[in-house]
């Protein structure tokens, strides 16, 4: 009885601990990460409009010491290869990512088991749900459960095991170091370079240091190009370069609305794992947070699957509202003359 659960929910990331926190008492739930959440991870740490909206969905407000200043009131892109620059306003909350995932997985923890350090390795559909292998440490050992969450990010075991047949979302290398803080550097810097990047570069300012990356299509380049992205910054704003620390991840950039898939038959993804993601910006926390409470709240139906897809449809329309966006800001020209006008999004 020890490894049967009525819900297991594999990633314990903003889509995993929003769905764990809303599940109702008294099911028997587990939650799953293979590492440490609370240690922070490859993320700029911005709460845009619709994260805000997610967050305040939950109905909490975030403890003191999460939100951090300076918070940037606007962004400034750059074309490095037309020299066109552009300022518009963005009201953004900045975070210590590692203090918000703290804060969002003691949420969770009053709602389910939680197991850091464990992987699901394996995962097959039975009669009545599922059966899932986990690896902690060198022990394995199979849990079996009606209900199946994949939260587990961009590089989901569970969605590859489980939907195949479904197309892969295409995947970034994403890239980020920190440096010592910037002086005078209050808001966000956007880089945008095809020659080092099709995507594009990204410099924050912390309380105590500063946050550049970047994220590469072509994996086999993404060093050097990272250097000269993190060279280039340093001269515009006056950081010294000395990496105090890096991190990466894979980033999801879905491209058509067939690569998203909200799982079915007992099965709900949330997150990246479900390809929920801007293709233009790469903001994830807004899709997480909304999709890992809906997958909740669908559980709580006679047939969780078809709840959840009202819910998931509104999000994946709100990622296909992006995709034009992407194909100009990524196209050099079509880049060009967006950034002549006052509107540039």
């Amino acid at each position: 009885m020890s490894n049967i659960y009525d819900v297991l929910v594999v990633g314990a990331g903003a889509a995993g601990c929003a769905c764990a926190t809303r599940l109702a008492r008294g099911v028997r739930a587990l939650l799953v990460d293979r590492g440490d959440p609370t240690r922070g991870r490859c993320c700029g740490g911005l709460i845009a409009h619709d994260a805000k909206a997610a967050i305040a969905a939950l109905g909490v407000r975030l403890p003191e010491g999460v939100r951090v200043k300076p918070e940037p009131r606007s962004v400034h892109a750059l074309d490095l290869e037309s020299g066109i620059e552009q300022h518009y306003r963005r009201c953004y909350w900045n975070v210590d990512r590692a203090r918000f995932d703290a804060w969002l997985l003691d949420m969770a923890r009053e709602r389910a088991e939680f197991r850091p350090g464990t992987q699901a390795t394996a995962a097959a559909r039975t009669a009545t749900g599922f059966r899932v292998t986990l690896r902690e440490g060198g022990r394995t050992s199979d849990v079996l459960c009606r209900f199946l969450v994949g939260a587990d990010g961009a590089s989901s075991g569970i969605r590859r095991a489980l939907v195949p047949d479904v197309p892969a979302v295409p995947k970034m290398i994403a890239l980020q170091v920190d440096l010592p803080s910037a002086p005078g550097l209050e808001n966000q810097e956007v880089l945008f370079s095809s020659r080092l990047t099709d995507f594009y570069a990204w410099a924050i300012p912390k309380p105590d240091r500063t946050l550049v990356g970047a994220a590469f299509s072509d994996p086999h380049a993404t060093r050097p190009r990272f250097d000269e992205v993190v060279r280039v910054f340093c001269a515009q704003h006056g950081i010294e370069n000395r990496v105090l620390s890096r991190s990466s991840r894979l980033l999801s950039r879905p491209s058509r609305r067939k690569q998203l898939c909200p799982g079915g038959d007992g099965l709900l993804l949330c997150g990246e794992a479900a390809g929920l993601v801007s293709p233009s910006s790469g903001e994830g926390i807004s899709f997480a947070l909304a999709s890992g409470m809906a997958a909740a709240a669908a559980l709580t139906s006679a047939e969780p699957a078809r709840a959840y897809t009202r819910p998931f449809a509104a999000l994946a329309r709100r990622v296909q509202t992006k995709f034009l966006k992407a194909r100009i800001i990524f196209s050099p020209h079509l880049r060009r003359l967006a950034l002549r006008l006052p509107w540039y999004p």
